[in-house]
């Protein structure tokens, strides 16, 4: 990976500046919102989900108040100072707020990556300087909890190697992966090679069945069109299912559903929504949101943000089918280089269509005292304990089955 850009904006200097973090409150958002943008623009990871445009209608919900910016800063030799870092925490308390568990990434119902906005080739100058900052404020908990991290990202790589080097060990609390799409070949080669040809014969009966009742159209929101209609029709799909049913979906709740809306319209605004729509006639059967990210060194990252159905065609399986088109369009000239699904790991639907995965670790690391190393490692060995299957007991009869 190239260096971050020097003083002349050379992309090509190697040259990297020293970073001074510093943490400010972060609710309300502060008024660095055009350099926020262009560090987003220049990070090695993407994450829309620590955007400033994002994270501020998210400060809505209420296990999201309380935010704290981590922010990293280079002087330049011209003397100006650029923005190099943002990283939103939080902290975790217990005991109804009287007891400050840990200082965590900011994690909200809304979020699905922790991965802190970092730039090109600062990362470990960031990581660097962050560990001394945290580690001599005060009534931050009593370790550091980062979850949701990308476990390759040069960020991760960058802090493990800084805790390595200060002898500071770091717990991996949880790893897992979800489902990804990675550029590559076009949509039918994909589909040759990774989906089974019993599997593609059943989509194309249930398109073919669902053309018998109406005219199937599957077509994406125009950039001139409003987004409102779209975005009334997901959350009134999202609300019909399950999700509303168990009072997971968005429209369940006031404080998200504002979030979700306003988050809609301004990525529409920004350019950076798209909206994906199948129908039959004029019935709308499911739509999916994606919101694209500033392209970073790594390439172009999309996020599929939310996917709703109806259940009433659930024998059709309309968001099977949606996905399905999405490939065509994800995988042409011109398209992303990553797609992140935000699904859980071992996503029943998208697990069998996606074939790639994005490796997903959290990660608990001590400050500088003592007593904070020794809650890391207690908390280390209750996991190792739970994790550990129970032995039998000696008198307890055998359960195999009778011959």
């Amino acid at each position: 990976m190239s260096g971050a850009p020097g003083a002349d904006g050379d992309s090509g200097d190697k040259w990297i500046a020293p970073v001074r973090t510093e943490l400010i409150a972060g609710d309300p958002i502060p008024e660095i919102g055009e350099v926020w943008a262009d560090l987003a623009a220049s990070a090695g990871t993407a994450n829309i989900f620590y955007e400033a445009w994002m994270a501020e209608p998210s400060l809505a919900l209420p296990e999201a108040t309380g935010m704290t910016l981590l922010l990293g800063w280079s002087d330049l030799p011209d003397g100006s100072s650029r923005l190099d870092a943002v990283l939103p925490l939080q902290v975790r308390t217990a005991f109804g707020g009287k007891v400050r568990v840990a200082l965590q990434n900011w994690e909200q119902r809304v979020r699905a990556l922790g991965e802190p906005l970092i730039r090109a080739g600062q990362e470990a100058a960031f990581w660097r300087s962050a560990l001394d900052t945290l580690d001599h404020s005060r009534g931050n908990g009593l370790y550091l909890r980062l979850s949701a991290l990308v476990a390759d990202s040069a960020s991760t790589i960058a802090l493990q190697a800084e805790l390595v080097g200060r002898g500071i060990p770091c717990d991996v609390t949880r790893m897992h992966t979800r489902a990804v799409l990675r550029k590559g070949p076009s949509a039918d080669d994909y589909i040759a090679a990774n989906i089974r040809k019993k599997a593609s014969k059943e989509h194309r009966r249930q398109r073919n069945r669902l053309a018998e009742r109406g005219a199937l159209v599957i077509d994406r929101l125009p950039a001139a069109a409003a987004a409102g209609p779209w975005i009334d029709d997901l959350l009134r799909l999202e609300m019909s299912g399950w999700k509303g049913r168990e009072g997971v979906a968005a429209a369940a709740d006031a404080d998200a559903e504002r979030c979700f809306r306003t988050v809609l319209v301004e990525a529409h605004r920004l350019g950076r929504l798209e909206f994906h729509r199948l129908r039959v006639g004029d019935e709308v059967l499911s739509l999916l949101a994606v919101i694209t990210a500033p392209a970073v060194m790594a390439g172009s990252t999309a996020f599929q943000l939310k996917i709703a159905y109806d259940e009433a065609y659930a024998a059709f399986s309309p968001g099977v089918l949606l996905e399905m088109a999405y490939l065509d369009h994800a995988l042409a000239p011109g398209g992303p280089d990553l797609v992140d699904s935000c699904a859980r790991a071992g996503h029943p639907m998208i697990d069998r269509i996606w074939v790639d995965r994005l490796p997903i670790v959290s990660l608990a690391i001590p400050f500088g005292r003592r007593s904070s190393r020794l809650v890391v490692w207690a908390q280390r060995l209750v996991r190792r304990a739970r994790a550990r299957p129970q032995s039998p007991l000696v008198d307890q009869p055998d359960q195999g089955t009778d011959p």
